[in-house]
């Protein structure tokens, strides 16, 4: 027989995002220039969520565009402020330049001389290979606009091995910046990194547009201050991380498709507001971590992320006409055996429990009822917060006393995970949304799979966890997993077994059902929660 637990309404105060003085979290000095026509409305909590109207605008004068024609290991420049030398090319001033053609092995080299010069790069049909060093670099700049021509194809690559350069800051991706990054436009640009990362900056990385996809052997996306996506169809295979900044990774709208990682969304506050996502990662899925203190090469350069004066773009090699080409990349990561069993209904694990599963609450319950003190020990974790205990000869995890509540080492107030609209799906076999911090949602569709088995399991987090709107179901392993700490609406924790393909549902309390989420791997446990019902059932 088919039990329904209902879910007790759980009210609490929405967790507050702590102020960062990060170059991320303060206004852009270049929005009064160029417009600050779209900013987000999160503005008020101390974080930059804004786009300026250039970023979102990949128009351009043709006719004042300075042109850069590539053929094979020669360069012509047509217009002012870009210079060839042999397959090297460097735009030294303010202006557009429009880019086509193929270069075997060579780069773009982007060097300003004033601090507020701006560079828009159109690429219109360009092919960049670079054996010994980025394809695209931007050495100096205020902020460099790539633009993706409408119904161009680009292609930018590298190989696996980069020629040092003179002041040790070497370059770690095919296109990398030391300044402000924006990619915009409607065209398609694939990237292919046999070195490290795939696209990256040491300040601010946005992408507004266009059709990217990338393949690299570290992480796809790679910025020290913050990651924005307001726009664009991304598709990513990375080595390491999908997506990784030290303060913020911010998603406006867009589609990111993350076919293989290690972890998908991972900075210290990793906010979505919209789009849909859907990440599949060996380890976790969105990973809200403490960023690295500053010189700590967060760009993984093993250098200061700072440019040094004089430093020289990577030098090519001799013969490099007849140097090996690879578009491929990387491989992506294999992913753990999933069993092949597909499209079988889950069977509740009632042996599990001792005696009878846990009573719904009384109908007499209300909002805010102190919870059983005494802990749940069917394996999913204790109802006050605090964590299960250890398995019969394993010492206890060290742990550190917050408030009255016990967290673990590492745990920072920094660190958030918060979801407030879009489509956000997770296949990840480690945790699927995990803060050392809390998380917060606040609208949104967020569908998770986390591990099968272990410690790892859907939700995870140190602080809070709450739900104040929206829909979730989060399906993982039993061990240590958490309940929500509380929110504004209906929410459950429930032991449940199924395989892969089985259909977690849950309904309103008429038995009609609201969300569904077919799970991609095994799970023992459901998270899950909905908007504007006072309780729900699982099954």
């Amino acid at each position: 027989m088919k039990k329904m637990i209902s879910a007790l309404l759980c009210v609490a105060l929405p967790v507050g995002l702590a102020g960062c003085s990060t170059p991320a979290m303060v206004a852009q000095q270049d929005q009064a220039a160029e417009g600050e026509g779209s900013a987000a409305s999160m503005q008020g909590d101390g974080i930059d969520l804004t786009f300026t109207d250039r970023d979102k605008d990949p128009s351009y004068d043709e006719a004042s565009a300075t042109r850069i024609t590539l053929n094979g290991d020669v360069v012509i420049v047509d217009g002012a402020g870009a210079t060839a030398e042999g397959p090297v090319v460097t735009i030294s001033a303010d202006g557009a330049y429009l880019v086509s053609g193929s270069l075997d092995n060579g780069l773009i080299v982007v060097d300003l001389p004033g601090e507020d010069d701006k560079a828009q790069i159109v690429l219109d049909g360009a092919t960049i290979h670079n054996d010994t060093g980025p394809a695209l670099y931007v050495r100096q700049a205020d902020k460099v606009f790539v633009t993706l021509a409408e119904g161009s194809t680009n292609v930018l690559s590298d190989g696996a091995e980069y020629a040092s350069t003179d002041d040790g800051n070497d370059p770690k991706a095919v296109l990398y910046s030391k300044d402000d990054l924006v990619i915009n436009g409607t065209g398609s640009l694939k990237v292919a990194g046999s070195h490290y990362h795939g696209i990256a900056s040491t300040n601010d990385l946005k992408v507004t547009g266009g059709r990217i996809a990338v393949s690299c052997v570290q992480d796809a996306f790679h910025g020290k201050d913050c990651i924005k996506i307001a726009g664009g169809d991304i598709t990513v295979n990375a080595g390491d991380d999908a997506f990784h900044s030290e303060y913020l990774f911010y998603l406006e709208a867009g589609t990111v498709n993350v076919e293989s990682c290690v972890e998908g969304y991972e900075a210290e506050k990793v906010i979505v507001a919209g789009g849909e996502s859907t990440i599949v990662a060996s380890d976790d899925g969105v990973n809200a971590s403490a960023a690295e203190e500053e010189g700590s090469a967060a760009d993984g350069s093993g250098q200061q992320s700072d440019a040094a004066e004089g430093a020289q773009p990577p030098a090519l090699p001799q013969g490099a006409e007849d140097a090996p080409r690879s578009l491929d990349g990387a491989q992506p990561p294999e992913r753990a055996g999933e069993g092949d069993r597909r499209g079988e209904r889950f069977v509740r694990d009632d042996a599990s429990f001792d005696g009878e599963p846990p009573e719904p609450p009384q109908n007499g319950m209300t909002a805010g009822d102190d919870r059983p003190d005494e802990g749940i020990e069917n394996g999913i974790g204790r109802s006050d917060g605090q964590p299960p205990e250890p398995p019969d000869g394993e010492p206890p995890r060290e742990s550190r006393d917050m408030g009255g509540r016990a967290v673990m080492p590492g745990a920072s107030e920094d660190c958030l995970i918060r979801i407030d609209g879009g489509v956000l799906r997770v296949d990840a076999g480690g945790d699927g949304l995990d803060s050392n911090g809390s998380i917060e949602i606040n609208g949104g569709t967020v569908l998770v799979s986390g591990a099968s088995d272990g410690d790892d399991t859907g939700l995870d987090y140190e602080l809070e966890a709450v739900v104040n709107g929206g829909e979730l179901i989060a399906v993982g392993s039993a061990p240590l997993a958490k309940d929500l700490t509380g929110g504004a609406q209906a929410h459950l924790m429930e032991r449940l077994s199924g395989e892969a393909g089985s259909t977690v549902e849950v309904l309103n309390a008429s038995g009609e059902t609201i969300v569904s989420y077919t799970a991609p791997k095994a799970f023992q446990m459901v998270n899950a929660s909905v908007s504007d019902q006072a309780s729900i059932v699982v099954r």
